[in-house]
């Protein structure tokens, strides 16, 4: 494709001659520059993102690729944490100044869901980051731990990472708790860190109390054994045993099942994803070839590894019917940020049905991941400065397992695959502060809040784009939400055993080749086909009513009664109101009022004049498209709609749009119903409400 390919300190565009394709990538983005040499036809350039786009360019002049190198090389300068775009820039569509978004997940509320503090587990302060810098302020350890006993265990564990509650069963007793590995060496043991396994292991004991049946007084009964999952290949704990670190010994810790999942360290996992993308760009493989180095590269048998892990901590959670307790788990790898963070959120994610919401989700990454101190700022590598040993996928691996599940439970799941997608372009673009720095004390120390854009905002104002029109959630979950207005509610649903089957895994396409337009995105596209037959719908309801309220102003103006007009729509009282139901009662939306309160809005007040000017206006309604073709063009920029997804449905004029070319407004003025526009129908209704007024 012939174009112009240009550079600034936000964007690399290109533009083809004819205008219909057109490429822009964030400088923040970019993650290797390939300045290839000099040939026949030209210099070729490639350039490699860190969303797994591939960009090829061929320069006719050397010289003009060499300036733009060295143009692209100024722009990317971005050696420490400040020099970030979110520091430097604000989105223009963001809300102002301080963004509200920081505020929306509370850590503390998330423990106040689960029923924290209980007669069990008591708040550990950890204000000040003094007892470890990379935990977060607010933490939950077990009752009967002494301070003594904590600051022992502490210091027996690298980066003093001892172990903390993360999440507790609705029963008050099976609690996942994480932690760093222990500083045992070949012969170490630690009284205080012995101590405080035990006692996470009888914190249940205070929660419940069992009665033997026709017996009393109530007896407490012991818990059983605690499971201590170690994620590391065995080969490699004992490896680290040599160095003095190493894993926790059945004999010398009370009452403990030890069990090492084998998970992969950093290195093999980097390893892993590069032969994976790199089967992918062989350009004459057949597609058994193609199958056989996805296969090699062992990005799947990770992600199945991973899951598995997580299932057999869920699995066991669960109380038995004739079991009083469930088992409780202490999970951790080498320094606990990595593999534990993602084994501890997937078997959350199993087995709490809130996290498999929307908001869910977010909370979810925001306790598991930013408060408890996975290196985002090394792992993403989103400044120079970062040494490349230290950058891994861990996040991706962690969203493409979620999004593994939510290809086989559709209905069990509030989110799309897409918002997975943006929140790996989020991690790792660094136009937004949430997911900046390694610890909750780094991101406080750069006045993050104060300071930058939040991710949850973004998120928060495109929800509509992101949810998934297949979500089912449970009666169950359903009632309890209902129950428990003031906060969501604290529930138990496994999803089932068959997701871990091996067969089932997949290579994740909408993302790792989300650009390569060619290849159809079939589950994707058929979302997004729901997704705008929803919007469609909503908006028709809406317009039919604003009808109604029309054929009400006509026939006041011609003198007619109510009780005509009524007769005369074929309405009866009872049914004025016409409610468009989604797939949860949540959704639920009373567009008859929603279209009196905006009527002024979007067609003027009805007046004798106004009638006589729109009496020969005929509206038409075109053929809708909710899938584009491969040549369809955006209606607002005619630009390929395949080049720029998603695409998304105008609901005032039912024609697609690409990803830029649209934008969200209420239904109402006070209003929480977004429906997408296109920016030529936003114009208009800008000019129609300016001209108005």
């Amino acid at each position: 494709i012939d174009g112009v390919l240009k550079v600034n300190s936000v964007n690399v565009l290109f533009i083809d001659r004819t205008s219909k394709y057109e490429f822009r990538l964030e400088i923040s983005l970019i993650d290797v520059v390939e300045r290839h040499n000099l040939a026949v036809f030209g210099t070729p350039l490639t350039i490699k993102s860190k969303n797994f786009r591939v960009s090829c360019f061929i320069f006719r002049q050397n010289n003009n690729c060499l300036e733009f190198c060295e143009e692209l090389e100024r722009s990317r300068q971005i050696y420490n944490v400040e020099s970030l775009p979110c520091f430097t820039r604000w989105p223009p569509d963001h809300p102002s100044k301080p963004d509200e978004g920081w505020n929306r997940f509370d850590l503390r509320a998330d423990f106040a869901r689960m029923g924290l503090p209980s007669a069990s587990w008591v708040e550990f302060s950890n204000k000040i980051y003094e007892h470890c810098d990379t935990y977060p302020s607010v933490m939950f350890v077990p009752k009967s731990a002494d301070l003594e006993t904590i600051l022992g265990s502490a210091s027996f564990r690298s980066r003093r990472r001892f172990p903390i509650l993360t999440w507790i069963h609705p029963n008050g007793r099976s609690v996942i708790c994480r932690s760093s590995q222990p500083l045992s060496g070949l012969t170490g043991k630690n009284k205080d860190d012995q101590e405080l396994l035990r006692k996470i292991r009888l914190a249940g004991m205070s929660a419940v109390t069992v009665a033997p049946k026709g017996l009393l007084p109530l007896t407490p009964r012991i818990p059983p054994y605690l499971y201590v999952v170690d994620t590391r290949p065995r080969l490699n704990a004992l490896t680290n045993r040599a160095q003095g670190k190493g894993y926790e010994d059945e004999n010398v810790y009370e009452d403990i099942i030890f069990r090492f999942v084998e998970i992969p360290n950093i290195h093999v996992v980097r390893g892993s994803l590069e032969k994976m993308l790199t089967a992918y760009q062989m350009p004459k493989a057949t597609m058994m070839e193609l199958n056989q180095a996805v296969d090699k590269s062992g990005w799947l048998r990770i992600l199945r590894r991973i899951t598995e892990a997580a299932y057999f901590i869920a699995s066991r959670l669960m109380t038995d019917d004739d079991e009083e307790y469930g088992y409780s788990f202490l999970v951790h790898c080498s320094d606990g940020w990595d593999r534990t963070a993602q084994v501890c959120s997937l078997a959350q994610l199993l087995i709490d049905p809130y996290y498999r919401t929307y908001e869910g989700f977010q909370a979810l990454v925001e306790k598991d991941w930013l408060h408890f101190g996975h290196k985002f700022g090394s792992r993403c590598g989103q400044t120079r400065s970062v040494d490349s040993k230290e950058i891994a996928p861990i996040f991706t691996q962690f969203l493409d397992c979620t999004r593994h599940l939510l290809e086989f439970m559709p209905t069990a799941f509030e989110f799309n695959t897409r918002f997975l997608a943006a929140l790996h372009d989020h991690s790792q673009s660094g136009v937004f502060g949430t997911f900046v720095g390694c610890s909750e004390k780094e991101r406080v120390s750069y006045s993050l809040e104060k300071r930058t854009p939040s991710s949850w905002t973004y998120f928060a104002n495109r929800r509509s784009l992101y949810l998934n029109p297949l979500y089912q959630p449970s009666e169950e979950y359903r009632k309890a939400s209902e129950m428990a207005s003031d906060r969501p509610p604290h529930i138990i649903s496994l999803l089932p055993a068959f997701v871990t089957s091996p067969h089932l895994y997949s290579v994740w396409k909408d993302l790792f080749l989300q650009y390569e337009w060619r290849i159809p995105h079939t589950t994707q596209r058929m979302q997004e086909a729901l997704k705008n037959l929803q919007t469609q719908t909503l908006a028709l309801n809406i317009r039919a009513n604003r009808l109604r309220q029309r054929i009400r102003e006509v026939g006041k103006l011609l003198g007619k009664s109510d009780e005509d007009l009524d007769r005369l729509i074929c309405i009866a009282e009872k049914r004025r109101y016409a409610t468009v139901k989604n797939d949860t009662p949540k959704r639920s939306a009373n567009v008859e009022v929603e279209a009196n309160q905006c009527r002024s809005y979007s067609y003027g007040s009805l007046t004798r004049s106004v009638i006589r000017k729109n009496m020969f206006r005929t509206y038409t309604q075109p053929v809708i498209r909710l899938i584009p073709g491969t040549l369809d063009t955006c209606h607002s920029c005619d630009v390929l709609l395949a080049t720029r997804t998603p695409c998304i449905l105008c609901s005032r004029c039912d024609r697609l749009v690409c990803s830029i070319c649209y934008v969200f407004v209420k239904s109402a003025p006070d209003s929480e119903l977004n429906l997408p526009i296109c920016r030529v129908c936003d114009l208009i209704l800008t000019s129609s409400s300016s001209t108005a007024v």
